[in-house]
């Protein structure tokens, strides 16, 4: 608590020393906690980097080794790592923790300015997979050809034609609804991968007065839909597989997130977050990749590429620790008003689960899945130090998000008025709101 008749000159070392001696039931006093909280989280967030005391060694060879030659941050690497290793396996691995069942599937941003390495990680990560679906579209080519060739003999003799054949895909860069939904409903699985999700926001855009908002929303969460339009055939998908990996700009996803109200219809919270602080456009160094690394990393996809892993459950001491978690989000969502923080907080549960199972699958390579076929102790708790990290990187994201948001910055300038009447500086009211010492001398 803050005792607001004084000035201290560490505003966020006074917090839980001092008490506020106002009104706690005023809707200002509410906020001026939640922004205190608020800066508190900031504050941690300038140590937040991304785990690898648990990575399993074929990735953090390759994601050590990628830093050092390519010098993006090391988070960019890590997280595509994990989505394109879940890419490969799609819905061959389901999770079932005794109450929801999960895929490997993740839906990742990670977010820099032009410059700094957004692009080495996307190449390093999906190479692999790259080849495997452009073997498929050759095989695919052929296929068709041989199709049309026995299709035109059917028409001949008036006989019915074999069904045509269509391209098997793992992943896919262009995700306008034409294009998605038939991929999806023909592959059962997808990801999305592009250097830039700014294009993919853009088409998505077009779209989000016809009930696409709501068509992402569900393929998040694996839900079946259908499609009928005039002039087009009926699609119908059950049980979609859906992960989405991409950069973007801090400037463009500030505007994204006010423009396509990503933060109030849940979409933002749908996502990971990789936003490493202070990240720096590298210098040119001589070092050159390590193939041993690629090799290994390729032999792993492979692994995970070919083999059927069936469905695995929470061993009893990943189940505890999970079920503790769990409750620290519960929580982290009840003692809180803001909603984005709300709805992050809730999507955890699901994240920590997702996360859990690819980090098994990694651990399981070459050998195979334990007998017990479950997520261990040890893979539980990596993957909930990864959501820490995560979910301080969400935190920052909706700070960014609402910088441009007018009601957001009212509400501040009414925190701010109430600190500069129990004679807070100018100084520090502006560094705990956010807004510029300009807008805090015109309020009144």
């Amino acid at each position: 608590m803050i005792d607001l008749n004084h000035s201290p000159t560490d505003f966020t070392e006074s917090v839980g020393k001092s008490k506020i001696m106002l009104d706690k039931n005023t809707d200002v006093i509410k906020l001026l906690s939640t922004v205190i909280e608020s800066n508190s989280r900031q504050d941690k967030a300038k140590d937040n980097h991304f785990p690898m005391s648990g990575m399993p060694q074929v990735l953090a060879e390759l994601i050590n080794d990628s830093v050092a030659v390519y010098g993006s941050p090391l988070e960019y690497f890590a997280s595509t790592l994990l989505v394109a290793c879940g890419s490969v396996v799609r819905k061959r691995a389901i999770l079932d923790d005794g109450k929801y069942k999960n895929y490997p599937q993740l839906w990742i941003m990670y977010i820099g300015s032009s410059g700094i390495g957004k692009d080495a990680p996307l190449k390093i990560a999906f190479k692999p997979i790259i080849e495997y679906d452009l073997a498929a579209y050759s095989k695919y080519e052929q296929e068709l050809a041989e199709w049309k060739i026995v299709d035109a003999a059917c028409k001949k003799v008036k006989e019915s034609s074999p069904e045509k054949p269509f391209p098997r895909m793992i992943l896919i860069d262009d995700a306008t609804p034409e294009s998605l939904y038939p991929a999806l409903q023909q592959n059962g699985g997808l990801t999305l991968h592009r250097d830039e999700l700014s294009g993919w926001f853009a088409d998505f855009g077009r779209y989000a007065k016809s009930g696409e908002v709501a068509r992402y929303l569900s393929l998040f969460t694996n839900g079946p839909f259908s499609i009928n339009r005039v002039g087009k055939d009926h699609i119908k998908i059950s049980d979609p597989y859906y992960s989405i990996i991409g950069g973007i700009q801090p400037l463009v996803l500030a505007s994204t997130l006010n423009e396509n109200q990503m933060r109030e219809n849940g979409l933002a919270q749908r996502f990971l977050f990789a936003y490493p602080d202070n990240a720096k456009q590298p210098m040119y160094n001589e070092a050159i990749p390590n193939p041993v690394f690629a090799l290994r990393y390729k032999k792993l996809i492979e692994y995970l590429h070919e083999n059927d892993f069936g469905t695995l459950t929470l061993s009893l001491e990943a189940k505890l620790v999970y079920i503790d978690f769990v409750n620290e989000m519960v929580n982290e969502r009840n003692k809180i008003d803001i909603e984005y923080h709300q709805a992050l907080y809730s999507r955890f549960r699901m994240h920590v689960l997702r996360i859990a199972l690819i980090m098994e699958l990694i651990k399981s390579y070459p050998i195979g899945i334990n007998d017990s076929k479950s997520v261990s102790l040890e893979t539980m708790k990596y993957a909930i130090d990864i959501c820490r990290y995560f979910i301080i990187c969400g935190l920052k994201v909706e700070k960014l998000g609402s910088s441009n948001n007018k009601n957001k910055q009212n509400e501040m300038k009414d925190v701010a008025k109430l600190l500069l009447e129990k004679n807070i500086t100018q100084t520090e009211a502006a560094r705990i709101t956010g807004l510029s010492q300009s807008t805090i001398s015109r309020i009144k």
